[in-house]
C-alpha cells in the first residue's frame, strides 16, 4: 500500500516561509535609499491627441513699418552739435523727442542724404558737398533706425571713397543700409525678415548731380542705384524669387520745393505697383508731397511721393534770402508714416492692413555754441506744450501740422 501524503503539515510550511519573504522584502525597502530603487514605472497608452489639444488656430502676425524721409546735415546743424571741450559732437538729442515712437516700430527706416567719408581727405561740408561726421550715424541710430536708404543726389559728393565709407559706418553701427553697394552685390535687394515676415527693400535715385562722371560705368552700375525701369524690374522678380512677402522701393525723385508729385512720378510708381511693388517711400523733394492708398488686384498698395526734411536747416529764416518766391516754411515738415502690416500663415497672404501718420517739424531755437534742433512729433503739439514754447512757434507748428495733413492720403 501507498502511504497517504500529509496535507495538513504542508500549507502551515507554505504560508510560513511567504510570511519570512514578505518580512524581508520590507525591511528591505525600509531600510534602502528611495532613489537607489525607484518605483516601479507602467507605461500607459498615450491620450489621442484629438482628446487633450484645441485645434490648432491659424498664425497671423503683424509688423510696424515706419518712414521717414530726408535726413540731411547742414554745416549749421554740425556746428551747433560740436562739443569744444571733449573735442566731440555729439547729435543724439535733436532726436530726443521722437526716439519713442521710431523705436516703437519693427523696422524703422529713413533717407540719409549725403556721406560720412572723415576729415583725413575731405573737411566736413554740407550743400552743395556734403560730408558729415560719423557721430551724425550714432545719432540716427540713436532714434531707433534700422535700414537707411543711401542712394540720393548727394552719394557720390565724397568720391567712391565716400561711397565705401558711409556704408561701412552705418553697418559699423548695426544698421543695415541700401540703393549703394561698396563692389557689385549678388543681389541689389535687402531682406529683413522679422517675425517671420520677409520684407524687401530697394532704392534708387534720379541721378547724382552730374557726380557720375567720377566713376568708371562699371563702378557706377555696381555701386550706385541710379532709376531704371529694367533694373527695377530686375530686382522686383529677385525679391520675388527670394520669396518676399512684401516689396518695398524708396524713390528719390521728384521736384525740388513743389508740393504736388510730377507725372512722371505718377508714371512710374503704377508702373511698379503693377509689377509688384506694394510700398513707394519717396524723399528729395524736401517738402511733403501727396500720400495715396491703393486698391491693385484686390490687394492694398501705398504710395507717398515725398516724405519731406526729417531734419535739415532747410527753413523760412535760411532760404528766404535765396528763394524769396517760394513758401519756404514747406522745408519745416516731415512725417513718420506708419505702416501695419500683417501676414496669415494659413493662407500665406501678406496685407498692408493699416497706414498711418505723424507729422513732424524741425524745431530750431538759438543756443550755444549756436543752435539747437529737435525734430517734434506734433501728435503731441501744442495741446501738451511739454517744452514750453511760445505762441508763435505753436502757431508755426500749427501750421505744419494742418499742410502735411491735408496731403495724407489725398484720395480718400
Amino acid at each position: 500500500m501507498k502511504r497517504k501524503k500529509k496535507k495538513g503539515i504542508l500549507v502551515p510550511v507554505i504560508l510560513l516561509i511567504g510570511m519570512i519573504g514578505l518580512l524581508i522584502f520590507t525591511a528591505y525597502n525600509i531600510s534602502s535609499d528611495p532613489d537607489d530603487n525607484p518605483p516601479p514605472s507602467f507605461s500607459q497608452p498615450e491620450p489621442s491627441s484629438s482628446m487633450t489639444e484645441d485645434p490648432e488656430k491659424p498664425r497671423n502676425e503683424t509688423i510696424v513699418l515706419s518712414a521717414v524721409g530726408d535726413i540731411i546735415y547742414h554745416m549749421s546743424q554740425i556746428t551747433s552739435a560740436y562739443d569744444e571741450q571733449k573735442g566731440t559732437y555729439d547729435f543724439n538729442r535733436y532726436f530726443d523727442e521722437i526716439k519713442p515712437i521710431i523705436e516703437a516700430a519693427d523696422i524703422a527706416v529713413a533717407n540719409f542724404e549725403g556721406t560720412t567719408a572723415g576729415d583725413d581727405i575731405y573737411a566736413y561740408k554740407a550743400y552743395p558737398i556734403f560730408n558729415a561726421p560719423d557721430e551724425t550715424l550714432d545719432a540716427i541710430k540713436y532714434a531707433g533706425f534700422d535700414v537707411i536708404s543711401t542712394v540720393n543726389n548727394h552719394s557720390i559728393d565724397t568720391n567712391k571713397i565716400g561711397i565705401e565709407r558711409t556704408l561701412q559706418k552705418i553697418q559699423d553701427r548695426g544698421m543695415m543700409t541700401v540703393g549703394t553697394y561698396a563692389q557689385k552685390p549678388e543681389t541689389r535687394i535687402l531682406i529683413v525678415e522679422e517675425k517671420d515676415i520677409r520684407v524687401a527693400f530697394m532704392a534708387y535715385t534720379y541721378g547724382c548731380n552730374g557726380m557720375e562722371a567720377v566713376l568708371t560705368p562699371e563702378e557706377l552700375d555696381a555701386m550706385v542705384n541710379i532709376i531704371d525701369e529694367d533694373k527695377i524690374n530686375e530686382d522686383i522678380a529677385d525679391a520675388k524669387a527670394q520669396n518676399a512677402d512684401l516689396i518695398v522701393a524708396f524713390m528719390h525723385w521728384g521736384n525740388e520745393y513743389q508740393r504736388d508729385p510730377s507725372q512722371d512720378q505718377k508714371d512710374l510708381a503704377n508702373s511698379m505697383i503693377e509689377k509688384g511693388v506694394d510700398i513707394i517711400l519717396g524723399s528729395h523733394p524736401h517738402v511733403i508731397q501727396d500720400s495715396v492708398t491703393l486698391e491693385h488686384e484686390g490687394e492694398t498698395k501705398f504710395v507717398i511721393y515725398s516724405m519731406g526734411n526729417f531734419i535739415s536747416n532747410q527753413r523760412q529764416e535760411s532760404l528766404d534770402p535765396e528763394y524769396p518766391n517760394l513758401k519756404n516754411y514747406y522745408t519745416e515738415d516731415g512725417v513718420i508714416v506708419n505702416i501695419k502690416i500683417t501676414k496669415s500663415f494659413e493662407d500665406n497672404q501678406t496685407v498692408i492692413e493699416d497706414v498711418s501718420f505723424i507729422p513732424t517739424w524741425v524745431y530750431r531755437v538759438k543756443a550755444p555754441p549756436l543752435f539747437d534742433y529737435k525734430v517734434i512729433p506734433l501728435t503731441t503739439y501744442p495741446a501738451n506744450n511739454p517744452l514750453g514754447l511760445d505762441e508763435v512757434t505753436l502757431g508755426r507748428m500749427e501750421r505744419s501740422y494742418n499742410d502735411t495733413m491735408i496731403k495724407m492720403n489725398t484720395n480718400r
